[in-house]
């Protein structure tokens, strides 16, 4: 056996490994955690990273521009480091990042449980073959290990009402669509 026959075989199984099978082309791999919380106690955010994409729904019923979003905060020393990035509009292709005072975690997390974002925790649903990103992502951790975690690389599963409080938030400038 070469070398490089024994290094496909082995990224071969650590791909099957991670990704609980063999990758099939256009397949759909779903899983859900039913271990996962779907309440969390904590209240003490301590990072979030949100994707999520709208480029597969109509801006008339989202009353958001199509882009894809991303979301980050995590708590540091000197602050939160935020950071946001937009793939249309204003903040088209660039990556804003900015300090902010630590109350913009308690507000980030009363958005969470206003939206009762935990009861998708532990949902994972992946259709392999697909363009780009169109769903969403969602990471969240707490001080006492808590965490939410879900993902759908083909829909977008978070509600558009959380997505539309994030961009405001966030300072999303140019998100949302005049009527």
């Amino acid at each position: 056996m070469s070398l490089l026959t024994w290094f496909r075989r082995q990224k071969k199984r650590r791909r099957d490994r991670i990704y609980g099978g063999p990758c099939i082309d256009g397949g759909t791999r779903i899983c859900n955690d039913t271990d996962a919380p779907k309440e969390i106690v904590s209240r003490d955010l301590t990072r979030f990273s949100c994707t999520v994409s709208t480029l597969s729904l109509a801006e008339e019923d989202t009353r958001l521009r199509c882009a894809v979003y991303s979301f980050e905060a995590e708590a540091t020393e000197a602050g939160v480091r935020v950071a946001v990035s937009c793939s249309r509009g204003v903040d088209t292709g660039m990556k804003r990042e900015e300090t902010r005072e630590d109350a913009f975690l308690t507000t980030l997390e009363a958005l969470i449980r206003a939206h009762d974002v935990a009861r998708y925790n532990g949902k994972s649903y992946k259709v392999s073959g697909l363009p780009d990103f169109y769903g969403s992502m969602l990471s969240a951790s707490y001080a006492s290990g808590e965490e939410i975690y879900c993902c759908n690389n083909q829909d977008p599963i978070l509600p558009i009402a959380f997505l539309r409080e994030l961009c405001r938030l966030f300072g999303v400038i140019n998100a949302e669509v005049t009527p």
